[in-house]
């Protein structure tokens, strides 16, 4: 925010007032853009010297203590190694004693033990061999049995040979009588298949003559069909190819006028004199052209004048006659006003209607994106250092929204502005006169706080940021029409947002704000100044006939830490409401670029595909005819071919007749073949043999399976008796020679305990010294307490800072918000942390007193101003100085969720031209400058805030200027 004659920021007061209300310091950090503050330190008071003392006494004390603790527990520890040592050698000692006698004892009953060995094998071996032989005994039993089943099957089939053998006359006979029957069935068979064929072809040959006559009748009578079919299509296809008149429509590409913003403005004398004074910081006085890494963006500054006034080579196509000649991207440059041609809306004396409050929304939307995206694609080098730390470093924006969300932020922060009558010169913060719960971040933060709950629940284990600011300027207009205030506030935003970056290294708050990639939507609001605040000096509005506003812009985003993947994935969800804009957008671009349709008529020749839509319908009805043509003879060709299956099938079945009454005769002939055998006893000699011979195999297969078990149990038997004389042969041995495992395991067992009865003696010691240590430490922290309290008692009343005395009326104790650090010796549980400590201040609503050599503080100075409009000259005695709209801003700050800070940036249009004498300026409630040793301080001249905030800023550590800078 700048004052209205001088490019002072205001952000560091802004700082100040928030810290007097909330009476906390916390180690939150906050960005602020300002430098070149000059630096007061507080004095230390004794207090503060007795805290140092008696801290630096407890940390030798607690030193001391830990390092005897430390020692106390390595002789421990070392005596607990030695004892463990000693023991274990004891131990190993007497195990090899007891091996040695076992070993000895092994040597003296070798002999005995060789005996048992040998015992041992000699019965295992002699009831193995008994087994054996009752195995191969009860084998020899199955071959003698499978033996004598061969034999007795062999003398079975012997005796059937020879019955055969007296049969065989009989069996011939019998024989012939049969192969007669078969010849005979056969014979009988032929005749009937002969007959069966001769019906079938006779049929077939009849259906053949019926189906030819009926087949030539309509092969006619398509003929004559297809025929008249093709007469019809002709004449369709020769009416089809006559030309034709057609009406018709042409489209018109329609491109409407749009203004090109101009670059090479011209200026007068006093105003290239007094140069250009924007808010970046850095600068105390005007920005020399040359330090713009860009010279074009030098001459946006004059875009603070309202209505270009100070251009006097304005460009006739860089003035626009109606709101739809408006660019709507945001190039570097200026537009120029004519009222003359104004064809735009009226603006009434209550204001702006809600519609055209839209149409304004619309285009501001329009030129921030218009001005992020220009200078992501051709300057990027601006966007890299403003979002170095973000993590978008060349990832290009998502778009700003302006949407029923924003509108409501933005309307609520306009109410809120009304309410406690905020000027323009005053962002929406508790330092501006307004509670916290009216401030903007606070808006922003109620609108917000479900979705940024949702937020952190999705993404935890991640940081999320919230990017929050607002750059605010002025809106006023010469001519009450919409498109006298369009043009003011494209040349005011240009001189906010393009005059700012002078280099990659000196960029203004207002466009560091903007170009905070983290920031996703903007609430734009119009505040309606009342005429106390344009009669305000450093106001900066010219024409008070007609209304002018405070426009803010309230940006809001969220950072999902750091990640600039996850930060756009949630910049494109639909979480951020429904546009309000695009009808007013759309209607501009449409008058800037539209397509007209144009009637006429023309003589069409029809094409190959025209007159093929037109006959259509009559190749239709040919392809139906020759359609129906071959559908009647397949439907003959169907019925013809049914009646030859139907024939077909006739014959198969007698013929499938024939075969069955041959069959019944073979098979009756081969019943009485086999009964008259079976009468006369004969045998089938194959049958009977294999029948003879599967018995035989059934038995062996019956032995082998009875082998295999025999097998197992014999090998089953000799595992055990070998276990038996095993155990037998172990127990004899251990009788001769007893084992020494369960002493040296003993032994073993008591070396352990002696280990853990040292462990447990250095724990017990350990824990110990712990709670000496905590005990300690605890008694200290008593008494820094003690100290600390007493030094906040005596800071309560009076603070000192330099040649500053701020004396508090009384203590106002304030709650811990969460934010406060607080100091204590660290226990034996975190002895290697080191901690940075602060201190809580309270204070209350103070006063000042300051000494005569002090600077004023937060003096605004003010110009005698020139009616421009009805004095074109300047006095050869004066030098004039111009009136500029000026623009404050806070750099943005992207803080985790758990805490917002407020990112301010400022802009109030002057927009009257002023004239200051050479070398006198008049200062706003402030008296004449003497010299140092006689200046005296009126109180009522300073802002008692301003002055307290100061001066507790100072005994904080932070630094206010009293010099007027620009930064």
């Amino acid at each position: 925010m700048r004052n209205s004659n001088t490019n002072n920021w205001r952000s560091t007061a802004l700082v100040a007032g928030a810290i007097l209300t909330a009476g906390v310091v916390t180690t939150t950090s906050t960005t602020d853009v300002h430098a070149d503050n000059s630096q007061n330190n507080a004095q230390v008071s004794n207090d503060q010297v007795t805290y140092d003392q008696v801290r630096a006494t407890a940390d030798q004390q607690l030193a001391q203590l830990q390092s005897a603790n430390d020692s106390k527990e390595a002789q421990q520890a070392t005596a607990n190694e030695q004892s463990n040592a000693a023991d274990l050698a004891q131990t190993n000692a007497q195990i090899d004693q007891l091996k040695a006698s076992h070993a000895a004892l092994e040597q003296e009953q070798a002999g005995a033990i060789a005996q048992a060995q040998a015992s041992t094998a000699a019965s295992i071996e002699a009831q193995t061999s008994a087994a054996n032989a009752e195995y191969q005994q009860q084998i020899n039993t199955q071959q003698q049995n499978e033996a004598t089943q061969r034999a007795a099957n062999d003398q079975q089939y012997a005796q059937a040979v020879n019955q055969a053998a007296e049969n065989q006359q009989a069996v011939a006979d019998i024989n012939a009588q049969y192969q007669k029957a078969l010849s005979d069935a056969a014979n009988t068979q032929t005749s009937q298949a002969q007959a069966a064929a001769n019906n079938y072809n006779s049929a077939v040959a009849k259906e053949n003559d019926t189906y030819q006559g009926k087949l030539s009748a309509q092969q006619a009578t398509n003929a004559e069909n297809i025929k008249n079919a093709e007469a019809s299509l002709a004449s369709a296809t020769a009416n089809a190819n006559k030309p034709y008149e057609v009406a018709t429509t042409n489209d018109v590409a329609v491109t409407g006028r749009v203004a090109k913003p101009q670059t090479d403005v011209k200026v007068p004398a006093y105003v290239t004199k007094y140069g250009i004074h924007l808010e970046v910081r850095g600068y105390n006085g005007a920005i020399p052209v040359s330090d713009y890494t860009y010279p074009e963006f030098a001459n946006t500054y004059y875009g603070e004048y309202p209505d270009s006034a100070v251009i006097t080579n304005k460009a006739a196509e860089s003035t626009p006659h109606d709101i739809s000649e408006m660019p709507l991207d945001f190039q570097p440059g200026l537009l120029s006003y004519d009222a003359k041609n104004d064809h735009s809306e009226k603006v009434s004396a209550d204001g702006l209607t809600a519609d055209q409050v839209q149409v304004l929304r619309a285009l501001a939307l329009s030129w921030e994106n218009g001005f992020r995206n220009n200078v992501f694609q051709n300057y990027r080098e601006f966007y890299n250092v403003v979002n170095k730390n973000d993590g978008f470093v060349n990832v290009a924006p998502v778009d700003l929204v302006s949407t029923d969300f924003t509108d409501n932020i933005a309307n609520q922060v306009v109410a809120n502005r009304t309410k406690y009558n905020i000027d323009n010169n005053s962002h929406t913060v508790i330092s501006s006169g307004m509670p916290a719960e009216a401030t903007y971040t606070s808006v922003i933060n109620d609108a917000t706080k479900n979705l940024k709950k949702n937020l952190t629940s999705e993404f935890n284990g991640k940081t999320v940021y919230t990017d929050v600011n607002e750059n605010l300027t002025t809106m006023q207009a010469g001519t009450p029409t919409l498109l006298n205030y369009a043009i003011n506030l494209y040349n005011s935003m240009q001189g906010m947002y393009y005059g700012e970056l002078v280099n990659p290294t000196h960029i203004g708050g207002h466009a560091v704000n903007l170009l905070c990639a983290g920031v996703r939507t903007v609430g734009i609001g119009f505040q309606k100044l009342t005429d106390e605040m344009t009669a305000k000096n450093g106001s900066g509005v010219s024409d008070r006939k007609n209304p002018s506003y405070a426009v803010t812009f309230d940006h809001v985003g969220f950072n999902i830490d750091y990640d600039a993947n996850l930060t756009k994935e949630v910049q494109n969800r639909n979480v951020w409401g429904t546009s309000t804009v695009d009808a007013q957008l759309n209607t501009i671009k449409t008058a800037q670029y539209h397509v007209n349709k144009v009637p006429g008529t023309k003589t069409v020749t029809p094409t190959a595909t025209d007159v093929q839509k037109a006959t259509a319908s009559e190749q239709q009805k040919l392809a139906d005819v020759k359609a129906q043509a071959q559908q009647s003879l397949d439907a003959l060709a169907s019925a013809h071919q049914a009646s030859l299956n139907k024939l077909a099938q006739q014959y198969n079945d007698a013929k499938a007749q024939v075969k069955a009454n041959y069959d019944v005769a073979v098979t009756k002939a081969a019943s009485v073949r086999d009964a008259v055998l079976k009468a006369t006893g004969v045998v089938d000699l194959q049958a009977y043999k294999a029948q003879l011979d599967s018995a035989y195999q059934n038995l062996v297969k019956a032995d082998q399976v009875a082998a295999q078990k025999l097998a197992a149990d014999r090998d089953a038997k000799i595992a055990n008796i070998k276990k038996v004389e095993n155990v037998k042969l172990d127990a004899k041995i251990n009788e001769l020679v007893p084992s020494v495992d369960p002493q040296i395991k003993q032994l073993q067992d008591q070396h352990q305990a002696v280990i853990a009865h040292g462990d447990a003696v250095l724990a017990e010691l350990k824990a110990e010294n712990k709670a000496a240590y905590n005990k300690l430490a605890e008694q200290f922290n008593v008494q820094l307490a003690a100290i600390q309290r007493r030094e906040n008692a005596k800071r309560a009343n009076k603070v000192r800072l330099a040649n500053n005395t701020v004396v508090l009326p009384s203590a106002v104790k304030v709650a811990n918000d969460g934010n406060t650090d607080t100091v204590a010796i660290p226990t034996a549980s975190n002895l290697l942390q080191a901690e940075t400590t602060g201190r809580v201040q309270t204070v209350s609503a103070p006063s000042i007193v300051k000494t005569a050599t002090q600077t004023p503080i937060a003096v605004t100075p003010v110009v005698t101003t020139v009616n421009h409009a009805a004095e074109n000259t300047v006095k050869s005695n004066e030098s004039s100085v111009p009136v500029v709209t000026q623009t404050t801003a806070v750099n943005g700050t992207q803080t985790s969720v758990a805490s917002t800070a407020d990112n301010k940036a400022t802009k109030a249009d002057n927009s009257e031209k002023s004239v200051v004498k050479a070398g006198t300026v008049a200062k706003k409630q402030t008296p004449a400058k003497k010299s140092e040793s006689s200046q005296k301080v009126d109180q009522s001249s300073m802002s008692i805030v301003a002055l307290a905030a100061t001066a507790l800023l100072g005994t904080l550590g932070i630094t206010y200027s009293s010099k007027k800078r620009h930064n």
